[in-house]
């Protein structure tokens, strides 16, 4: 079976584009080392809202998991539905 000539010069430019991609990423890469690393400081405060924001969403997560494994956990198949339909509505907005 013969291999027409063009195949050969499509896989050329592949390679030629791929070899050209990571020449071009190397100096970008190479100024980013470059440069000192950001450092942020966070305040007390927001670091004490953050923390009392992870205890209450840990809090809601053992509860939930607490009501699941005693067969408490009721899921309300309207809402989920009503939610599923609002969703896919503001996507067809898009």
């Amino acid at each position: 079976m013969k291999i027409d000539n063009q195949y050969n010069k499509y896989l050329n430019s592949i390679n030629q584009t791929k070899s050209g991609a990571s020449k071009a990423a190397k100096p970008a890469a190479a100024s980013a080392k470059s440069q000192s690393p950001v450092e942020v400081n966070i305040s007390k405060e927001a670091q004490a809202l953050l923390d009392a924001e992870k205890t209450a969403f840990s809090e809601k997560v053992q509860a939930i998991k607490a009501a699941i494994q005693n067969g408490e956990y009721e899921v309300d198949a309207s809402k989920i539905s009503e939610e599923l339909v609002r969703t896919i509505q503001d996507q067809k907005e898009l």
